[in-house]
């Protein structure tokens, strides 16, 4: 295990998605000599393990019910010496309260997300413009008519920023998942409130994965499978988001599930919609599996075991009726 010391730095913990890229970019910008690590509810917990010292900022990574008690455990001890900054907006699992963690936060809007969190807490150390970066993440995470948002966008022509967000989306999902290199150089680029649209390579990532859009939509659609109230796709190399979506679009049904089958793991992209709780079914389903999950009240995502994905797709029909 590398343990990460940071005596005089920062340590930035953040999702790979748009919200925690932007969130990240907003958080390097006032701490200029942080190191970004890229990681997701799963791996919180053996990241903050991994860590000796340093002040840490975690934006837009989910606390799990599997793991809920350790990660408070890593609060205590890592806050005990240093700064913990913790900056999220998912739902959190029952029974933990945010109030009673050793960390610092701050409590946004209902709906506001980790960049607009972030673009608040950091706000004194950060030039006025990189709200443009808070707005970026807020349309990239479906949380731009939150009052925060619309208040910066006041500021800004939003056609503009819409175009650069949707540049900024389509390169994310134009590149592996797991190529942090990428995510790192890009954190870095946007820290320092340049355009999307002004980096020709990012533009041309974007509309290469605008085009194959049409292409795996269709792929979706020709390979989904029902299951009562639950349809799903399995091993479609595209967005696990939009093959989820997608799969409930064409399935005709409450909620979609996309699943990406990676060593001895399945990891899922779960979508719904009309539903209030569908991060508390998956948790409960994937758990029930030696899995985690979470997320939001129509979009969550889970990692079960290979080998459990049938039973996983039963088992949250039935819990959905």
């Amino acid at each position: 295990m590398v343990l990460y010391v940071y005596a005089l730095e920062s340590l930035i913990l953040a999702h790979g998605d748009c919200d925690g890229v932007c969130a990240a970019s907003i958080a390097l910008a006032a701490r200029r000599n942080a190191k970004v690590v890229f990681t997701n509810p799963a791996g919180l917990l053996s990241e903050l393990k991994s860590i000796e010292a340093g002040s840490i900022i975690i934006l837009d990574v989910a606390l799990t019910s599997k793991h809920k008690d350790e990660i408070a455990s890593e609060f205590k001890r890592l806050g005990s010496r240093n700064e913990v900054v913790y900056l999220d907006h998912h739902p959190l699992p029952q029974g933990l309260r945010v109030s009673r963690l050793p960390v610092k936060t701050l409590k946004g809007a209902r709906g506001a997300c980790a960049s607009e969190l972030a673009y608040a807490y950091f706000k004194d150390d950060l030039e006025p413009e990189m709200s443009r970066v808070a707005i970026y993440g807020a349309i990239g995470d479906y949380s731009d008519d939150t009052p925060g948002v619309r208040r910066m966008l006041e500021k800004w022509d939003k056609r503009q920023l819409y175009l650069e967000a949707g540049i900024l989306v389509a390169a994310l999902e134009g590149v592996r998942r797991r190529d942090f290199d990428f995510k790192r150089s890009l954190v870095n680029y946007l820290s320092e409130n340049r355009l999307p649209s002004a980096d020709r390579s990012l533009v041309e990532t974007a509309v290469r994965e605008s085009e194959r859009d049409e292409e795996m939509r269709r792929l979706v659609k020709s390979l989904v499978k029902t299951r009562g109230k639950v349809s799903y796709v399995v091993n479609v190399e595209w967005s696990l988001g939009k093959a989820a979506t997608y799969a409930r679009a064409y399935g005709g049904t409450i909620v979609g599930v996309a699943a990406d089958e990676q060593d001895g793991n399945i990891d899922l992209s779960i979508r719904s919609v009309g539903l209030r709780s569908l991060h508390r079914v998956v948790s409960s389903v994937a758990g029930a599996l030696g899995g985690i999950g979470g997320g939001h009240a129509n979009a969550a995502g889970a990692r079960i075991p290979r080998g459990m994905l049938s039973e996983f797709i039963s088992m949250l029909d039935e819990r959905l009726g």
